[in-house]
């Protein structure tokens, strides 16, 4: 019996499909619903902090006090809208969230270290762009989207983890190519460059996309999303033992695991 297509690839569905085929059927096809927890919300609200930045204030007014300011905003709406008191019921073990607090201030504090907010021309920011080619969606929400001094543009990814190896660079590389890629197809410009803002380590990572680049790109997901049609319609999606298998959200679920 065939399973439903998934109706776009993203970024983070291509990196879960190469990481795990089962893992990506539990979460993108079955929807099995995955658990709150300190790390990702941790990041939703530096993300969301971030935004309103770059968004809601011009250059000359982005400060350390307008983004301490904002995460207040940001932390007292949290509150209001269950966020937190989710994390409370979720997650196993105490929540220390005076401690959740302050890690996620340090984090938005750090990206005037790695970068001069002031210094920044943001297009937008949290933009979708989604693009079809052939038979095959592509969608992507990017972070930032500069304007540089000579007229170029620049994809920004902040990532709130640690800088990976050089192994996972290429891998977390791959994901804001992908967005440049959209902009390809979407807005009819390759970015001059691409940059990955690691928040915790207040370090950038800036690459150049090519057209070549973005070709080859385009031909991998072409060639992940015929294999995801393949494991649809055969459903055949096999689980893929790693070292990432302790940090599955799935690990319960899935046939390798001991049930010991």
């Amino acid at each position: 019996m065939s399973l439903p297509v998934p109706s776009s690839l993203t970024p983070s569905k291509v990196s879960s499909f190469k990481e795990c085929a089962y893992a990506f059927r539990l979460a993108v096809i079955d929807h099995v619903p995955q658990p709150v927890n300190s790390l990702t919300l941790k990041g939703t609200l530096a993300h969301r902090c971030l935004d309103r930045l770059y968004f809601d204030f011009p250059p000359e007014s982005r400060t350390l006090e307008v983004a301490r300011d904002i995460f207040h905003q940001v932390w007292d709406d949290a509150k209001i809208n269950g966020e937190l008191k989710q994390l409370e019921e979720c997650e196993s073990g105490p929540v220390d969230l005076d401690s959740l607090a302050d890690d996620t201030m340090f984090l938005i504090e750090q990206d005037f270290i790695a970068e001069n907010p002031q210094q920044v021309t943001a297009l937008g920011t949290e933009l979708q762009l989604e693009a079809r080619v052939g038979d095959m969606t592509l969608r992507g929400i990017i972070d930032r989207l500069d304007l540089n001094p000579d007229g170029t543009i620049t994809v920004t990814d902040y990532k709130t983890g640690r800088m990976p190896g050089v192994m996972q660079e290429h891998d977390r590389l791959a994901g804001v190519y992908f967005y440049a890629l959209l902009c390809e197809q979407v807005l009819n410009v390759i970015p001059d460059t691409v940059q990955l803002v690691y928040l915790r380590d207040a370090t950038r990572i800036i690459s150049k996309p090519s057209k070549q680049s973005l070709s080859a790109l385009l031909n991998k997901a072409g060639a992940i999303w015929k294999a995801v049609r393949t494991a649809c319609e055969k459903d055949d999606f096999r689980p893929k033992p790693s070292r990432l298998c302790g940090f599955c959200n799935f690990k319960v679920l899935c046939p390798t695991q001991s049930t010991d």
